[in-house]
């Protein structure tokens, strides 16, 4: 949850729980991967495309990486799934002191 952006002055962390804290990272680490996304779309070069070439509009490529997470989403299954969270907790394991 995020504080309300209302008033200048922050919400301080202690009036939250846990879970809204975490549920703020977490939507927020969504985000900052969907803007990765964004970027890499708008730099996108091969020898077939370029993005520059085709003056892609920030719109263009923002619409382009919600169509390729919609993709990514609708093809989720039980292995897919099952690989990432083998991957994830891997990572998470090896950056625990």
């Amino acid at each position: 949850m995020r504080p309300d952006r209302k008033n200048d002055s922050a919400l301080p962390y202690s009036s939250m729980s846990l879970e809204q804290i975490q549920e703020g990272v977490s939507a927020e680490a969504v985000s900052y991967a969907a803007g990765l996304l964004v970027e890499a779309i708008r730099n996108y070069e091969s020898d077939a495309i370029s993005a520059r070439q085709l003056k892609l509009t920030l719109t263009e490529a923002q619409m382009i990486a919600a169509n390729l997470i919609v993709n990514a989403s609708s093809h989720l299954d039980d292995k897919t799934l099952e690989e990432q969270v083998a991957r994830v907790r891997k990572a998470i394991n090896e950056v625990r002191p």
